[in-house]
C-alpha cells in the first residue's frame, strides 16, 4: 500500500523543451480559432440582421398587407411583329377575304404574306386570337360563333338615320 501512495505523490516526469513548444503551439492555435469564432458570432449577429430587415420587408409587401403594391408586369414585345403591326395585318386579311375567316385561316395568310416558317404557325394564332378579341371588344370586327367555330369579318358600319 505504501507503493501506491509514493507513485501518486510523485510529479510528472519532465519531459523537456519539445513539450513546452508543442503546448505553445497548442495555445497559439486556440487563439486562433477563438478569434475564428469571434468573427463568425459577429457575422451571424448581421446576418440575423439582415434577415428582420428582409422579413419586415417581406410583411410589407405580402398581399395580405394594407399598403401592399403589386408588382408591375412587363410587357415583352414579341419578335414577329412590330408595334400594330399584327392589327393591320388582321385587318387587311378581313378586308380582302370574301366571307367570314377562322383564326387559323387568317393566322395562313399573315404567315404567308410575312414568310415565317410553319414552325411558328401556332404561336401566331395565339397571338391572332387574342388581337381578335381585343378587336371584337372595341367593336372594329364581329365574331360569328364559339370557340373552335368562331369566324370573324369586318364590322358592319351602321349609317346615321
Amino acid at each position: 500500500m505504501a507503493q501506491a501512495v509514493e507513485e501518486i505523490d510523485r510529479p510528472a516526469p519532465y519531459l523537456g523543451g519539445m513539450t513546452d513548444h508543442a503546448i505553445a503551439g497548442l495555445r497559439k492555435r486556440r487563439e486562433e480559432i477563438t478569434g475564428q469564432v469571434h468573427d463568425a458570432e459577429t457575422r451571424v449577429t448581421k446576418l440575423r440582421a439582415a434577415l428582420a430587415n428582409l422579413d419586415a420587408a417581406i410583411a410589407i409587401l405580402s398581399p395580405e398587407h394594407p399598403d401592399y403594391l403589386a408588382p408591375r408586369k412587363h410587357y415583352r414585345r414579341g419578335v414577329y411583329f412590330k408595334r400594330d403591326e399584327l392589327a393591320r395585318l388582321v385587318r387587311e386579311a378581313l378586308r380582302d377575304a370574301s366571307k367570314p375567316l377562322a383564326a387559323g385561316e387568317i393566322a395562313a395568310t399573315i404567315i404567308a404574306a410575312k414568310g415565317f416558317p410553319d414552325a411558328c404557325h401556332l404561336a401566331v394564332t395565339k397571338m391572332i386570337v387574342a388581337r381578335l378579341g381585343a378587336m371584337t371588344r372595341r367593336g372594329e370586327i364581329a365574331k360569328d360563333g364559339k370557340t373552335r367555330n368562331a369566324r370573324w369579318a369586318v364590322a358592319e358600319c351602321q349609317e346615321a338615320a
